[in-house]
């Protein structure tokens, strides 16, 4: 298995400014693909510029919290993804809405048009065991893209760590080697949320070995935050 290194923007159509960091990091090179996200303010934009940018690797950014619906105005459990968690989890009426959201995001993915190369989620959300077996049955036997299931890997000691290595250990890891569809190897920058460092990036580079490595990005504002600074930074590595 070769080595494959892809570097991935999330929240690709959350608006106008990330739209614009996002495809200008990709067309300096540094972005290999972006998450979309259904139904926000920034989708419709976002998905012209896919059709665009046709080197853009575009994927599905399943949302459950933090975001607009689809299905309704707000979401009962508001932007806190550990009660999203605990409600779709406890609640049936609760998995009903993640299921009816699911499905009309997924429907409205596909009628853009656009392959859909991968899928992940915010904050993690589609590894939870009520979303996950849902999410599967959607995609289908035909998916031929990956899911983001990578093991966790850090830049540097995070107090998180502990608790990311259960969730790898009881909740992925099992589900990788059940699932049908490729999932990434690893994933980085779950420690580095919004404020990626180009340096520590390139050190991590050298020591990957064979499999799908997966660098999770968050541009906002185009050269004004941390990670499209990062991005910029990274524009001119060797592949």
């Amino acid at each position: 298995m070769a080595t494959e290194i892809l570097f991935i923007a999330d929240d690709f159509g959350l608006d106008r400014q990330v739209n614009e960091a996002i495809v200008d990091a990709h067309l300096r090179g540094a972005l290999d693909g972006a998450a979309l996200m259904m139904g926000q303010k920034g989708t419709e934009e976002a998905v012209r510029l896919a059709r665009e940018h046709v080197g853009l690797m575009v994927g599905w950014h399943l949302h459950l919290t933090d975001s607009r619906p689809c299905t309704r105005p707000t979401w009962p459990w508001g932007s806190s993804p550990a009660r999203a968690g605990f409600a779709i989890g406890l609640v049936p009426s609760a998995r009903r809405l993640a299921l009816a959201e699911m499905e009309q995001q997924w429907r409205a993915f596909r009628e853009t048009g656009l392959e859909c190369r991968f899928v992940n989620a915010h904050h993690h959300l589609h590894v939870h065991p009520m979303v996950r077996r849902p999410l599967l049955d959607l995609l289908g036997d035909g998916f031929a893209g990956w899911l983001r299931w990578g093991r966790p890997r850090f830049f540097g000691p995070t107090p998180a760590a502990p608790f990311y290595g259960l969730l790898d250990r009881w909740l992925q890891a099992p589900a990788r080697r059940r699932m049908r569809v490729r999932a990434s190897t690893t994933l980085w920058g779950i420690d580095r949320t919004f404020a990626m460092d180009a340096d520590e990036v390139r050190r991590a580079l050298p020591g990957l070995g064979d499999g799908l490595h997966e660098f999770m990005f968050h541009p906002r504002r185009l050269g004004e935050d941390s990670d499209s600074r990062c991005l910029l930074e990274l524009a001119d590595r060797e592949e």
